[in-house]
Parts: C-alpha cells; structure tokens; sequence
C-alpha cells in the first residue's frame, strides 16, 4: 500500500461525499457520478471489464469505483475482493447509500479500499 494511492483515494472520497446526489436508483447516481467526475476535470473510464473479476462503475486512474445502493455486505465484499485481485486496480472507493458497507475492511488483496456512504441516501 502506497501513500500516493492512500491520498488520491481521499480526495475522490472528499470529492463524491463533497456532492448532494438527487437520484432515485444507481443507473442515475452512476450519471450523476460521471458529472461530478467530468467537472473535476478528472480522466476516467465507465463499465471497465476486469476480465473474470466483472466489470466496474469506473476506473478514475487506477482507482476502481463501485457504486452501490443496495446489496448485503458479503456480496459486495466478495466483487470487491474479485477487483483487488487484479493488478491494474491499485485502490477501491465503494459509493454506496448503505451505512452496513461502512465496515469493509481497509485493505484487500493488499490494496486499500475506501467507502463513501451517501448520508440521507437517494430521492
């Protein structure tokens, strides 16, 4: 784990929870995601296929970006532990409206992973 990944982590982080999203599902935060991404002039990919692993929200860099509104903690844990397996993710940011998501581990597979919960959730 390197402190370049741990601080560019951070202010993605600072940059989403920055945000008050007005969605009503994830196909829409995922849109209102991207504005927020574009207008930081930040470079990214959406719907990256990580081969086996499946395919992520966004790839900011080499920072994976999952966005989840709903989901039980196993699940999400296990594709994120399926993203860290792969080595052009460098760190995770989980964007979730699930206050339970807040308590994945801080490392896997080695590589650091950051959650930021959406207070107050969607529309």
């Amino acid at each position: 784990m390197t402190t370049p990944v741990l601080e560019e982590l951070g202010r993605l982080r600072s940059l989403i929870l920055g945000h008050r999203f007005r969605c009503t599902g994830e196909a829409q935060l995922q849109a209102a995601l991207e504005q927020v991404l574009t207008q930081a002039c930040l470079s990214f990919r959406r719907e990256v296929v990580l081969g086996d692993a499946g395919r992520i929200d966004f790839m900011v860099g080499h920072l994976g970006v999952e966005v989840k509104v709903d989901g039980s903690i196993s699940a999400v844990t296990r594709q994120l532990l399926d993203y860290a397996e792969r080595e052009e993710v460098h760190g995770l940011l989980l964007i979730t409206t699930r206050s339970h998501h807040d308590g994945l581990p801080a490392l896997m597979r080695g590589k650091p992973v950051r959650v930021a919960v959406l207070r107050g959730g969607l529309l």
